[in-house]
């Protein structure tokens, strides 16, 4: 409960300190020191992928087309929200949050690494069919930022695990540590989405409004076909893979290469799924509290 009122906090703070956007730089760096945490003290094989994270994968293809599609349907200039919010990869710091929420870490890890190639060779290509336009930036530039920020503490992260076992100790130690870094970035976030908006005075509450509410569709659906479909054992983590959106990815796609406008989805699916992963680590917490009834002869 402490946890998920932690973070509802920092994003209350955030938004009432817009000027602290100025931080933003540091996200990067707190998230890079988060996975090495994370992945370190986990073992990742091949064996590990199976067809659960293939399914995640592909949902967030199908997805794509799906939230492009209804939202073009009933608001055609704010399409691309749909695509942004579909095709956006599994985020970097969905491990982390399974950790704090007591889930399979090594099973979001996998995920998040085979969601973000998938996504590498996905949103190049469909990109300039959406904006009918061609991406000025090479698809290296992508899978480069992506390796910067998941691949090099993962890999680090592993080496250290199968050949460091008392680092690896002593790293683990200071896991929980991660816990006060995604607070930092919740923080930073939500300053950084109450600035955009107060110095973007040419987008009407109305458009403001209809993005956020298109956002929290988007993201109820992202989560929960991710949880309908997955196995019992899995669903909250699917849900994660599914769900979990690397928005600063996000965000860098909207102001590159569509408009700022649509960059405000991003922005809100920030808070979104923070709220709504808050709610279910209380969740959890409360129901790993409640003492199992035992059988009396």
């Amino acid at each position: 409960m402490k946890k998920s009122l932690y973070i509802v906090g920092a994003i209350t703070l955030g938004i009432l300190l817009p000027q602290l956007y100025q931080l933003t730089f540091l996200i990067r760096y707190s998230l890079i020191v988060m996975l090495l945490l994370t992945f370190t003290g986990i073992r990742i094989t091949y064996k590990n992928i199976g067809r659960t994270h293939i399914q995640a994968a592909l949902i967030v293809v199908v997805l794509t087309f799906i939230h492009y599609g209804w939202v073009k349907l009933f608001f055609p200039e704010l399409a691309m929200v749909g695509f942004i919010l579909g095709a956006a990869p599994t985020a970097a710091a969905a491990a982390v949050v399974a950790n704090m929420m007591k889930l399979n870490v090594s099973f979001v890890t996998v995920s998040t690494v085979f969601s973000n190639i998938v996504s590498v060779i996905f949103i190049p290509v469909m990109l300039p069919i959406f904006i009918k336009e061609p991406l000025t930036t090479s698809p290296l530039f992508i899978v480069l930022q992506v390796f910067i920020t998941l691949g090099i503490p993962l890999i680090i992260g592993q080496l250290i695990t199968l050949y460091s076992p008392v680092l690896s100790n002593k790293i683990t130690q200071y896991k929980p540590f991660s816990f006060v870094l995604f607070i930092l970035n919740m923080f930073i976030a939500s300053a950084n989405c109450s600035h955009y908006i107060q110095n973007n005075a040419t987008i009407s509450i109305q458009t403001i409004i209809t993005i956020a509410a298109i956002t929290v569709v988007i993201g109820l659906i992202n989560f929960k076909v991710g949880e309908w479909t997955a196995p019992k054992a899995l669903k909250y983590e699917s849900g994660l893979a599914t769900g979990r959106k690397n928005t600063m990815f996000a965000l860098w796609i909207c102001l590159t290469y569509i408009n700022p406008m649509i960059g405000l989805a991003p922005v809100f699916y920030i808070v979104f799924h923070n709220v709504y992963n808050s709610a279910q680590l209380w969740f959890l917490e409360r129901k790993r509290n409640i003492p199992k009834k035992t059988g009396t002869n």
